[in-house]
């Protein structure tokens, strides 16, 4: 139940996490040996406009709107903290031009969310932007086998950025997907164009219950 600190040791639980963490050693090794002014963020789960549709958001909105199953890993019980692409967007800014050289710094959304509710709330959204009933998407929820080595909590501590350079996210999470829920309802041409083809075949290999 503790958060992850600046201080908190990395301790990936899969290739994947453990090749992100890798990164963040390459570039505190290159200060350490070569003096390259280098600052390390670490940041809770972005969304809003743009995202790539294999992600969460942007997957289940395209999803609802075409009425095609909403794939949960689990029993959508894994927790993350949601921040909005430009309130992250905003913090590097931030921690680039006033930010302490060598210093880590937590960007986080004081969001916290089980998958499973913020999946609700985007149907909620969705439904009510599309003219639908309330609920009436809630039918395309699909559990699916849980990934392995998947954590089950995300939850970040960014009290240091909020203390030291006074950064703090500028919407909360209800409005950041009204606002992110509009974008792709009303850019759908993008959102053809991203999910035809190879896509397609990634989302299979992702989602497939097999």
């Amino acid at each position: 139940e503790e958060f992850f600190l600046e201080t908190t040791k990395y301790n990936p639980h899969s290739p994947y996490s453990a090749s992100k963490a890798s990164s963040d050693h390459f570039v505190r090794a290159f200060h350490d040996t070569y003096g390259m002014p280098t600052i390390v963020t670490n940041c809770s789960n972005n969304y809003g406009p743009y995202q790539f549709p294999e992600k969460l958001i942007p997957l289940f909105i395209n999803n609802i709107r075409h009425r095609k199953p909403l794939p949960v890993y689990g029993k959508g019980e894994n927790v993350r903290d949601w921040l909005y692409v430009v309130d992250h967007a905003r913090a590097i800014d931030m921690i680039f031009h006033k930010g302490k050289i060598a210093e880590t710094y937590n960007i986080g959304g004081f969001n916290e969310w089980k998958n499973i509710d913020i999946i609700k709330v985007v149907i909620k959204t969705v439904d009510r932007l599309l003219g639908r009933p309330e609920g009436a998407d809630l039918d395309l929820i699909t559990y699916v086998t849980d990934r392995k080595g998947h954590d089950m909590r995300y939850a970040i501590d960014s009290r240091k950025l909020q203390k030291e350079l006074g950064w703090e996210p500028s919407l909360q999470f209800e409005e950041g997907i009204e606002e992110t829920v509009k974008w792709y309802l009303e850019n759908q041409e993008w959102m053809d164009n991203v999910t035809s083809g190879d896509y397609q075949k990634y989302y299979d290999n992702m989602y497939s219950n097999r």
